[in-house]
């Protein structure tokens, strides 16, 4: 009996502890099961199928071409003998040939073509690590939010209890005769309001689990429990930050991959002022059979090969205008990587700034939080001995209630500036 005790007892621990998602873990399932993610790595996929040197027009082409046809016609010949012809005839004219094509030179095109696939890859690549990006913040913004329901519901629960053994006492006090009624129902009004509150903050956790299951992809009605989380590792200088964020930030990544991208296309408008070599080869054979005409049956086999050479004069000056519009597009993006820079070291000064504020008011508000505890077990003893009124016991549930609400934002302020930080940084996903 003993043993199948400690046996249910090692299940419930097992069970309570599958129940507990920690951050690690929310975050492993969203990069495996989010939708957003997924539709990334599948258009990285399809851009990563497009660069092969064929595609860049590097290998020749290789066609077949097959064709029958027949015609039915009457003939009518007179001949310088004297001999006519005058009949209904037929015409079989099967043939079919193995054409090859091979762009030996067009001004370097085809390379600029190949390179500006292989970068559209890298680009696909740098947008999925966006969207990871993008999920993890939002996992972590949205399990941040259920550590601070989580918080809320438990200090109101800490304030609830204080509130109820001041309404046992102003309760005991009116039966005795020693207390007023009226401090009675306003202890019970408070205790209802409070009572209010925390059920609207159990609401509040169980919709803030209900949006982090849908980034999860899981049933936004499954329950579970989260750890919390409240240690700063991530302490950088602000050079620090800026560097990291010059090389990792992956926004910036994305726009000097695009900014490579426009200079291919300027080499590849460029190439349009070259000449162009190819080879053409092909491999034939015809036919031709009528029961009417001079020539009644006609058969050939062949080989061809030549080498064309084509060279544009004059376009009406449409190359000339592709260069132009490449050229631009270029000093479009380095505009937009500049600006981008600019902005994003801005940002990063202000999200460092408010990182190192949020620290000094977690400290202050974690000490005030003690001051107000000790004040409200000392205010709620002198009211039970009379020594005070409910005034000031108000006063006292009032500044615990409101040093608790504090200290509850200020630990999700500075998790969710600690997260602005890595983000804009490029540590999230490296």
């Amino acid at each position: 009996m003993k043993n199948y005790f400690i046996l249910l007892l090692l299940i419930a621990q097992t069970s309570i502890a599958q129940e507990t998602l920690t951050l690690e873990n929310a975050i492993s399932i969203a990069l495996e099961k989010n939708y957003d993610i997924k539709i990334a790595e599948k258009q990285q996929k399809v851009v990563e199928t497009q660069v092969f040197k064929g595609n860049a027009g590097m290998l020749p082409r290789v066609d077949f071409n097959t064709n029958a046809g027949t015609a039915f016609n009457e003939v009518k010949q007179v001949l310088a003998n004297g001999n006519e012809t005058n009949r209904f005839g037929t015409n079989l004219t099967p043939s079919a040939n193995v054409a090859f094509t091979w762009t030996l030179y067009d001004g370097k095109r085809m390379y600029a073509v190949y390179d500006r696939l292989k970068n559209q890859s890298q680009l696909s690549q740098i947008q999925t690590r966006i969207a990871m990006e993008t999920t993890m913040a939002n996992v972590m913004a949205a399990y941040y939010e259920i550590m601070r329901q989580k918080q809320t519901v438990r200090f109101l629960e800490t304030i609830i209890k204080y509130y109820e053994e001041r309404l046992n006492i102003t309760d005991q006090r009116w039966q005795f005769g020693k207390g007023s009624k009226l401090d009675y129902l306003q202890s019970k009004t408070d205790l209802g309001t409070q009572l209010s509150l925390l059920i609207q903050s159990k609401t509040d956790m169980r919709n803030a689990k209900t949006a982090l299951n849908n980034l999860l992809a899981r049933d936004p009605n499954m329950d579970f429990d989260v750890q919390e989380v409240v240690e700063l590792s991530f302490d950088p200088t602000q050079e620090e930050l800026k560097n990291r964020a010059r090389t990792a930030n992956k926004t910036l990544q994305a726009l000097r991959k695009a900014t490579d991208i426009t200079i291919i296309q300027q080499r590849e408008a460029e190439s349009l002022r070259l000449p162009r070599i190819t080879l053409n080869s092909s491999l034939g054979y015809s036919l031709s059979k009528t029961n009417a005409g001079l020539f009644l049956y006609n058969q050939n086999y062949g080989l061809n090969t030549g080498i064309a050479l084509t060279w544009n004069i004059f376009n009406g000056q449409i190359t000339r205008r592709q260069i132009q519009t490449s050229k631009l597009n270029t000093e479009v993006a380095r505009t937009q990587e500049q600006d981008w820079i600019v902005q994003m070291e801005n940002d990063l000064v202000r999200s460092y700034n408010q990182y190192q504020t949020d620290k000094e008011i977690l400290k202050l508000e974690e000490e005030y939080n003690q001051v107000a505890d000790e004040n409200m077990k000392i205010s709620l003893e002198k009211f039970r001995l009379g020594g005070s009124t409910i005034l000031e016991i108000n006063e006292a549930q009032r500044s615990l209630n409101t040093s608790l609400n504090r200290l509850t934002n200020a630990r999700y302020n500075i998790k969710i500036s600690e997260l602005q930080l890595l983000r804009l940084s490029g540590e999230l996903v490296k």
